[in-house]
């Protein structure tokens, strides 16, 4: 069954028979999330008038989260959201309006998309992205797999598994780019704004949250400049000598924040096509059982990290 609302002579599916089954977001949740999409939307506008505007995947919306933010979660932190999730190789659009995440049709201008049902139907589709069909395995990977969720499953946690820690995953940016933003050079228009200063830790206040991390040593770098007075404490995984990451108390969450100097969802994790100090290859530490060791390994050290401030 599906509730189709009309407005503006644009048609879109609200609600589908998954979305029924599923936990609702709390009146708070709603206001806040409503207010910062809103915010999101308007600032990805004015980016649409400057010189970031052909970075900028035409039709895309911003994206705060994906994941069910029902749950007290665990939440991982990249960059921005992927252009694969929305592009095939030529370049069109992976799915329409009716796809995982909101894409406006031809005919949508931002002020219909900016209408409360509207809203509220992007939200509904962040909140149930990991229960759809379309999810961007190729970043998160597959239940059971490796990437992101091979080593969340060392860890304890999944993004897809009600057995296990929930997982929600969010960026620092929420707008879908053309390219890598490393790449971009005209980053610094969002990287120094004001938006891109303090969004994110405003959004991190919508989530019943059990800790942060937060995926590669540039993310860690960034958090830690928003956030100076965290005191880090740098580690490595044994038998892996170049998967180090820091391990800090957050005072504004009061919760533990990890940084990884690596990337689980991409390939050679973000170190680089060579081999560590044992002559075992970065590839190697990518597998699907040698993430979920490295996952397990954190864990460990986050116990620990907690028990030593108890």
């Amino acid at each position: 069954m599906r509730l189709v609302i009309e407005k503006r002579g644009y048609i879109y599916n609200s609600i589908t028979a998954v979305q029924k089954e599923m936990r609702t977001l709390t009146s708070d949740q709603w206001q806040l999330a409503k207010k910062l999409l809103r915010e999101a939307a308007q600032y990805q506008m004015m980016l649409e008038k400057g010189a970031f505007a052909d970075q900028l995947i035409d039709r895309t919306t911003p994206v705060l989260w994906f994941g069910d933010a029902t749950r007290s979660s665990w939440v991982t932190v990249a960059t921005n959201p992927s252009r694969s999730q929305f592009l095939d190789r030529t370049g069109a659009l992976r799915f329409d309006e009716h796809g995982p995440l909101f894409i406006r049709p031809q005919s949508m201008t931002w002020d219909d998309y900016l209408q409360e049902e509207i809203l509220t139907d992007s939200i509904r589709r962040f909140n149930h992205y990991f229960k759809q069909p379309n999810v961007y395995r190729t970043w998160f990977g597959r239940p059971g797999g490796g990437k992101l969720e091979g080593f969340l499953n060392g860890f304890g946690a999944s993004l897809y598994e009600d057995t296990s820690d929930p997982v929600i995953h969010l960026d620092f940016f929420p707008f879908p780019t053309q390219h890598y933003m490393g790449a971009i050079k005209e980053r610094g228009v969002l990287e120094d704004s004001s938006f891109g200063q303090t969004f994110l830790l405003r959004l991190l206040e919508l989530f019943s949250l059990k800790g942060i991390i937060l995926l590669g040593k540039e993310h860690t770098e960034r958090f830690a400049k928003l956030e100076p007075d965290i005191d880090w404490t740098t580690y490595q995984a044994p038998d892996y000598p170049d998967a180090s990451f820091q391990i800090g108390f957050s005072s504004q969450f009061q919760l533990p924040v990890v940084g990884l100097h690596f990337k689980p969802s991409e390939q050679f994790i973000g170190l680089g096509n060579r081999k560590d100090e044992n002559g075992v290859s970065h590839g190697t530490y990518g597998a699907a059982e040698h993430l979920y060791r490295i996952g397990a390994i954190v864990r460990e050290e986050v116990i620990r990290y907690a028990q030593k401030g108890d």
